[in-house]
């Protein structure tokens, strides 16, 4: 939904030391309102996006700008997700992995590395991701092979185990 865009509400807010109930009255709604928003929960009205703009003091393109992208990207995926098809053995790969005493089968592998691997999406995810280093980690990953993947994986849980127990 508004994931992107409240969180930059949020760092903005934060930067400018406004406490969300501040900022929540000075823009006349309500705090827990306000946590939806910057939760990404609930996306708001343009009155609203308004308001929260000249409250916060920051360009109201920029929160346009946000909020419109996020909106093409969600109305992409639905059109991708309605104009899939996906057959029976494909639900039976994917399904096999959610029990936790089966390993992934190599057809839902292949399946869940193809959609990883689809570049426009991978692009467009990493460009959400506000930590810049771990935006180049999954900007890279998506270009890597499995063997590279593997052992940049391996590589990783050798230097962070306990990430890798949960």
């Amino acid at each position: 939904m508004g994931i992107a865009l409240g969180q930059y509400i949020k760092a903005v807010r934060k930067e400018a030391k406004l406490s969300a109930l501040k900022l929540s009255k000075d823009v006349g709604i309500s705090k827990s309102y306000l946590d939806y928003i910057e939760s990404g929960a609930r996306e708001p009205q343009i009155d609203i996006l308004v308001k929260i703009a000249a409250a916060l003091k920051t360009p109201l393109e920029a929160l346009f700008d946000i909020q419109k992208k996020e909106q093409l990207e969600a109305a992409i995926n639905k059109w991708r997700a309605e104009n899939t098809t996906i057959n029976d053995s494909d639900l039976r790969a994917v399904a096999r992995t959610a029990d936790g005493g089966l390993a992934i089968d190599e057809q839902a592998l292949a399946m869940a590395q193809e959609a990883f691997r689809d570049s426009n999406n991978a692009a467009k995810l990493a460009d959400f991701i506000e930590n810049e280093h771990l935006r180049a980690i999954v900007k890279a990953g998506a270009e890597l092979t499995n063997e590279d993947l593997e052992k940049l994986r391996k590589v990783m849980e050798s230097l962070y185990p306990d990430e890798f127990e949960k």
